[in-house]
Protein backbone atom coordinates (compact mmCIF):
# COMPACT_ATOMS: atom_id res chain seq x y z
CA UNK A 1 0.00 0.00 0.00
CA UNK A 2 3.06 2.12 -0.13
CA UNK A 3 2.48 3.08 -3.45
CA UNK A 4 -1.54 4.92 -2.69
CA UNK A 5 -0.89 9.17 -3.19
CA UNK A 6 -3.45 10.23 -1.13
CA UNK A 7 -5.75 13.01 -1.86
CA UNK A 8 -8.11 15.55 0.44
CA UNK A 9 -9.55 14.34 2.95
CA UNK A 10 -7.95 10.81 2.86
CA UNK A 11 -4.92 12.43 3.42
CA UNK A 12 -5.40 14.21 6.32
CA UNK A 13 -7.19 11.53 7.87
CA UNK A 14 -4.57 8.95 7.06
CA UNK A 15 -1.97 11.51 8.60
CA UNK A 16 -4.37 11.22 12.10
CA UNK A 17 -4.13 7.61 12.05
CA UNK A 18 -7.66 7.69 13.21
CA UNK A 19 -11.58 7.58 11.91
CA UNK A 20 -13.83 9.06 13.47
CA UNK A 21 -17.44 9.30 13.27
CA UNK A 22 -16.58 12.93 11.38
CA UNK A 23 -14.17 11.44 8.83
CA UNK A 24 -16.61 9.24 8.05
CA UNK A 25 -19.19 11.15 7.15
CA UNK A 26 -16.39 13.49 5.07
CA UNK A 27 -15.23 10.20 3.43
CA UNK A 28 -19.03 9.13 2.76
CA UNK A 29 -19.31 13.00 1.03
CA UNK A 30 -16.37 13.83 -0.89
CA UNK A 31 -13.85 10.69 -1.52
CA UNK A 32 -16.50 7.94 -2.01
CA UNK A 33 -19.54 9.78 -3.26
CA UNK A 34 -21.04 6.89 -5.13
CA UNK A 35 -19.02 4.52 -3.14
CA UNK A 36 -16.39 2.15 -4.22
CA UNK A 37 -16.45 2.28 -7.75
CA UNK A 38 -12.93 0.80 -9.11
CA UNK A 39 -10.26 -1.25 -8.12
CA UNK A 40 -7.97 2.60 -6.91
CA UNK A 41 -11.44 3.11 -4.91
CA UNK A 42 -10.67 -0.23 -2.91
CA UNK A 43 -6.69 0.52 -2.72
CA UNK A 44 -7.63 3.88 -0.89
CA UNK A 45 -10.06 2.12 1.53
CA UNK A 46 -7.45 -0.46 2.35
CA UNK A 47 -4.77 1.86 2.68
CA UNK A 48 -7.13 3.96 4.99
CA UNK A 49 -8.00 1.00 7.02
CA UNK A 50 -4.08 0.38 7.37
CA UNK A 51 -2.98 3.40 8.55
CA UNK A 52 -6.01 3.89 10.59
CA UNK A 53 -5.78 1.64 13.75
CA UNK A 54 -8.24 3.60 15.79
CA UNK A 55 -12.02 4.13 14.10
CA UNK A 56 -15.62 4.85 15.19
CA UNK A 57 -18.02 2.36 15.51
CA UNK A 58 -19.68 2.41 12.09
CA UNK A 59 -16.18 1.67 10.31
CA UNK A 60 -15.94 -2.20 10.48
CA UNK A 61 -19.95 -2.39 8.86
CA UNK A 62 -18.78 0.41 6.46
CA UNK A 63 -15.26 -1.24 4.96
CA UNK A 64 -16.67 -4.24 4.98
CA UNK A 65 -19.87 -3.54 3.20
CA UNK A 66 -18.44 -1.31 0.42
CA UNK A 67 -15.19 -3.29 -0.51
CA UNK A 68 -17.62 -6.75 -0.79
CA UNK A 69 -20.41 -5.01 -2.80
CA UNK A 70 -17.71 -3.28 -5.45
CA UNK A 71 -15.96 -6.96 -5.62
CA UNK A 72 -19.10 -9.04 -5.55
CA UNK A 73 -21.30 -6.19 -7.37
CA UNK A 74 -19.74 -3.72 -9.25
CA UNK A 75 -16.55 -5.41 -10.38
CA UNK A 76 -17.17 -7.41 -13.50
CA UNK A 77 -18.33 -10.02 -13.88
CA UNK A 78 -21.27 -8.99 -11.42
CA UNK A 79 -22.48 -11.06 -9.19
CA UNK A 80 -19.70 -13.48 -9.07
CA UNK A 81 -16.10 -14.12 -8.21
CA UNK A 82 -14.21 -15.11 -10.61
CA UNK A 83 -10.60 -16.06 -10.99
CA UNK A 84 -9.23 -12.46 -11.79
CA UNK A 85 -11.20 -10.84 -8.94
CA UNK A 86 -9.92 -14.35 -6.16
CA UNK A 87 -6.24 -13.10 -7.32
CA UNK A 88 -7.05 -9.28 -6.60
CA UNK A 89 -8.29 -10.08 -2.93
CA UNK A 90 -5.24 -12.22 -2.49
CA UNK A 91 -2.60 -9.79 -3.44
CA UNK A 92 -4.60 -7.03 -2.16
CA UNK A 93 -5.82 -8.94 1.68
CA UNK A 94 -2.94 -10.90 2.35
CA UNK A 95 1.05 -10.82 3.17
CA UNK A 96 3.24 -13.73 2.53
CA UNK A 97 -0.15 -15.83 2.71
CA UNK A 98 -2.01 -14.67 5.77
CA UNK A 99 -4.60 -11.97 6.31
CA UNK A 100 -3.65 -10.71 9.65
CA UNK A 101 -6.08 -8.18 9.85
CA UNK A 102 -9.74 -8.65 11.13
CA UNK A 103 -11.66 -6.24 8.77
CA UNK A 104 -9.79 -7.35 5.90
CA UNK A 105 -10.48 -11.13 6.47
CA UNK A 106 -14.25 -10.38 7.42
CA UNK A 107 -14.29 -9.13 3.64
CA UNK A 108 -12.87 -12.49 2.38
CA UNK A 109 -15.85 -13.94 4.52
CA UNK A 110 -18.50 -11.75 3.28
CA UNK A 111 -17.70 -11.72 -0.15
CA UNK A 112 -17.44 -15.43 -0.41
CA UNK A 113 -20.83 -15.47 1.37
CA UNK A 114 -22.09 -12.87 -1.04
CA UNK A 115 -21.17 -14.25 -4.41
CA UNK A 116 -23.47 -16.77 -6.32
CA UNK A 117 -20.03 -18.63 -7.09
CA UNK A 118 -16.30 -18.75 -6.07
CA UNK A 119 -13.42 -20.22 -7.22
CA UNK A 120 -12.20 -23.14 -4.80
CA UNK A 121 -8.74 -21.56 -4.96
CA UNK A 122 -9.98 -18.80 -2.74
CA UNK A 123 -12.53 -21.20 -0.56
CA UNK A 124 -9.08 -23.13 0.04
CA UNK A 125 -7.08 -19.73 0.56
CA UNK A 126 -9.75 -18.68 3.12
CA UNK A 127 -9.64 -22.10 5.07
CA UNK A 128 -5.62 -21.39 5.10
CA UNK A 129 -6.00 -18.46 6.93
CA UNK A 130 -7.44 -20.90 10.02
CA UNK A 131 -4.38 -22.86 9.58
CA UNK A 132 -1.87 -20.11 9.72
CA UNK A 133 -3.86 -19.08 13.31
CA UNK A 134 -3.20 -22.83 14.80
CA UNK A 135 0.37 -22.58 13.69
CA UNK A 136 1.11 -19.30 15.00
CA UNK A 137 -1.69 -17.46 17.08
CA UNK A 138 0.41 -15.17 18.29
CA UNK A 139 0.59 -13.30 15.33
CA UNK A 140 -3.37 -13.35 14.89
CA UNK A 141 -2.99 -14.65 11.31
CA UNK A 142 -6.67 -16.12 11.52
CA UNK A 143 -7.44 -12.00 13.26
CA UNK A 144 -8.01 -13.20 16.97
CA UNK A 145 -5.66 -14.59 19.23
CA UNK A 146 -5.81 -17.85 21.18
CA UNK A 147 -3.48 -20.24 22.69
CA UNK A 148 -1.02 -21.73 20.70
CA UNK A 149 -2.01 -25.45 21.70
CA UNK A 150 -5.90 -24.81 21.57
CA UNK A 151 -7.54 -27.23 18.52
CA UNK A 152 -10.90 -26.36 16.35
CA UNK A 153 -12.75 -24.14 18.78
CA UNK A 154 -17.04 -23.35 18.60
CA UNK A 155 -15.75 -20.27 16.99
CA UNK A 156 -13.76 -21.84 14.35
CA UNK A 157 -16.52 -24.14 13.12
CA UNK A 158 -18.76 -21.45 12.53
CA UNK A 159 -15.79 -19.49 10.03
CA UNK A 160 -15.05 -23.49 8.67
CA UNK A 161 -19.41 -23.75 8.12
CA UNK A 162 -19.05 -20.01 7.01
CA UNK A 163 -17.07 -21.05 3.51
CA UNK A 164 -18.81 -24.68 3.51
CA UNK A 165 -21.95 -24.12 3.66
CA UNK A 166 -22.65 -23.19 0.19
CA UNK A 167 -20.95 -26.73 -0.77
CA UNK A 168 -24.21 -28.65 0.81
CA UNK A 169 -26.56 -29.75 -1.51
CA UNK A 170 -29.06 -32.82 -0.49
CA UNK A 171 -27.29 -32.82 2.83
CA UNK A 172 -24.13 -33.95 1.11
CA UNK A 173 -21.25 -31.77 1.28
CA UNK A 174 -19.36 -30.85 -2.48
CA UNK A 175 -16.39 -29.43 -1.94
CA UNK A 176 -13.11 -29.79 -4.38
CA UNK A 177 -9.82 -31.84 -4.35
CA UNK A 178 -8.20 -28.37 -3.33
CA UNK A 179 -11.05 -27.73 -0.72
CA UNK A 180 -10.50 -30.93 1.13
CA UNK A 181 -6.53 -30.87 0.97
CA UNK A 182 -6.82 -27.38 3.27
CA UNK A 183 -9.12 -29.35 5.63
CA UNK A 184 -6.65 -32.13 5.73
CA UNK A 185 -3.74 -29.28 6.15
CA UNK A 186 -5.41 -27.83 9.31
CA UNK A 187 -6.43 -31.36 10.81
CA UNK A 188 -2.54 -32.29 11.01
CA UNK A 189 -1.74 -29.15 13.16
CA UNK A 190 -5.12 -30.10 15.59
CA UNK A 191 -4.92 -33.88 15.29
CA UNK A 192 -3.65 -34.03 18.57
CA UNK A 193 -5.48 -31.25 20.33
CA UNK A 194 -8.58 -30.92 22.02
CA UNK A 195 -11.10 -30.13 19.10
CA UNK A 196 -14.47 -28.78 19.00
CA UNK A 197 -16.87 -32.21 17.89
CA UNK A 198 -18.27 -30.63 15.13
CA UNK A 199 -14.26 -30.49 13.79
CA UNK A 200 -14.95 -34.64 12.90
CA UNK A 201 -18.22 -34.04 11.52
CA UNK A 202 -16.56 -32.39 8.90
CA UNK A 203 -13.82 -34.51 8.36
CA UNK A 204 -16.46 -37.24 8.14
CA UNK A 205 -18.25 -35.44 5.45
CA UNK A 206 -14.98 -34.90 3.50
CA UNK A 207 -14.00 -38.66 4.09
CA UNK A 208 -17.73 -39.94 2.68
CA UNK A 209 -17.33 -37.63 -0.16
CA UNK A 210 -14.22 -39.09 -1.14
CA UNK A 211 -15.56 -42.59 -0.88
CA UNK A 212 -18.72 -41.63 -2.96
CA UNK A 213 -16.21 -40.33 -6.10
CA UNK A 214 -14.27 -43.82 -5.60
CA UNK A 215 -17.24 -45.82 -5.90
CA UNK A 216 -18.63 -43.46 -8.88
CA UNK A 217 -15.37 -44.34 -11.06
CA UNK A 218 -15.78 -47.89 -10.28
CA UNK A 219 -19.05 -48.38 -11.57
CA UNK A 220 -20.02 -49.42 -14.95
CA UNK A 221 -22.22 -46.61 -15.91
CA UNK A 222 -23.56 -47.36 -19.50
CA UNK A 223 -21.86 -50.79 -19.81
CA UNK A 224 -23.69 -53.12 -22.07
CA UNK A 225 -23.17 -56.63 -22.76
CA UNK A 226 -22.88 -56.42 -25.83
CA UNK A 227 -19.96 -56.83 -28.51
CA UNK A 228 -18.44 -53.40 -30.01
CA UNK A 229 -18.97 -54.28 -33.31
CA UNK A 230 -22.84 -54.77 -32.16
CA UNK A 231 -23.48 -51.50 -30.99
CA UNK A 232 -21.59 -49.81 -33.61
CA UNK A 233 -23.94 -50.95 -36.75
CA UNK A 234 -26.89 -50.28 -34.97
CA UNK A 235 -25.66 -46.65 -34.14
CA UNK A 236 -25.26 -46.74 -37.80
Amino acid sequence: MSGIRFSFPACVIAGKGRIDGHDLLILRKYAFTNGIRSYDDALLLLALNDMCPAYCDDWPAYFVEQLTAFIVDTAPPPGRLDSAKAAWLIRALALDGRVENPLQLETLLHAIERAESCPDILSAFALDQLRHRLLAPSQASYGVPSPRHAGITADDMTYVWRLLRCRIDGGRLFISALEASSLAMIDDVVRHRDNHPGWQEVLDYVANEERHIDSLRSHPWLRSSEPAEAWDERVA
